[in-house]
């Protein structure tokens, strides 16, 4: 599979990307601009990435050729476009920058170092899985009733409407959580996989004496961090088989089993501190910030490829 943009696919994107542009500036007419989609960010957190000793032969490859540990950053976040309350039913975030990797790089990261990108969500699947579509939800997600109203009205989208709300749901604990990659990356030469993380201890819920506040999830993960440390399995999925796990079509999740590659651990810390949430805010993430081994595929890929560059390029300017 080749990752090429047609003729149509670059109008669908440019149109994609002027509408986030434009939801920007009537979102925030004044003052600081935060990202279009995860823009509550719950906690910066530092960890570890301990790639492991077992990994098949047939997998060691890009960030996984080699038994070491990097320093990681975890931003945890809601997705939603608007900061909202923690309560309702929604899709969490989960972004990891892998520091100081080394190899053939797709693009290289601002941060000033070589990394390794991973943008994970609560959902198993996109619910848009062409670019044409993904725009038009998008418009209908950033500009109120009267455009959500327009989308759904059309039978064509009500299997993106269906998906979204199936997979939205309310969380207790962010560190208890299992978060997928969405779109499929190439792994070395030979394989497609997709990543999936799952928490060592799924038990976890919320604790705090106090009724849910609008922010529960932060409390709630700032008092996780500060007991004691936590860790997830970083796993793939390989693609063997097109009907059941398609590259192009991110709606479908794959049937496919777990391969464990690494151990991602977050040990006891104080996130919240100002330095913490302005590093969170500046920091870009993208699944094309990484390792040529571990290139995106897909339409949708291709897409973010292009909004996540130049919207981080438009907050930053204004």
């Amino acid at each position: 599979m080749i990752n090429t943009y047609t003729p149509g696919e670059e109008k669908d994107i440019q149109e994609l990307i002027r509408v986030m542009k434009d939801y920007l500036k009537q979102e925030y007419p004044e003052g600081k601009i935060l990202r279009n989609f995860h823009p509550k960010m719950h906690g910066l957190l530092k960890g570890t990435l301990t790639i492991r000793q077992d990994i098949p032969e047939a997998l060691q490859v890009g960030l996984f050729k080699e038994a070491r540990q990097y320093d990681v950053w975890i931003r945890l976040s809601n997705a939603p476009p608007k900061v909202r309350s923690d309560k309702p039913a929604s899709g969490r975030g989960l972004a990891i920058k892998v520091l100081q990797v080394k190899g053939e790089m797709i693009e290289e990261d601002p941060i000033g170092c070589s990394t390794q990108n991973f943008l994970m969500t609560t959902s198993p699947i996109l619910s848009t899985w062409t670019i044409r579509l993904y725009k038009k939800a998008i418009k209908a997600v950033l500009f109120g009733l009267w455009e959500q109203l327009r989308f759904a009205i059309n039978p064509s989208h009500w299997r993106s409407i269906y998906l979204t709300l199936k997979y939205s749901a309310k969380h207790d604990n962010l560190l208890s959580q299992t978060y997928f990659s969405g779109g499929a990356f190439r792994h070395g030469p030979d394989h497609f996989v997709k990543f999936v993380l799952t928490p060592n201890n799924p038990a976890l819920g919320y604790t705090l004496a106090e009724p849910r506040s609008e922010n529960f999830l932060k409390e709630q993960l700032k008092e996780d961090c500060q007991e004691r440390e936590h860790a997830f399995t970083l796993n793939v999925q390989i693609h063997k088989d097109e009907k059941e796990q398609p590259l192009e079509n991110t709606s479908k999740v794959w049937k496919a089993g777990l391969v464990p590659l690494a151990s991602l651990n977050i040990p006891k810390q104080d996130f919240d501190t100002e330095e913490r949430r302005a590093m969170g805010e500046k920091m870009e993430f993208s699944p094309w910030i990484g390792l040529e081994d571990h290139t995106p595929v897909g339409g949708i890929n291709r897409a973010r490829r292009r909004v996540y560059k130049e919207l981080a390029a438009f907050r930053k300017s204004l």
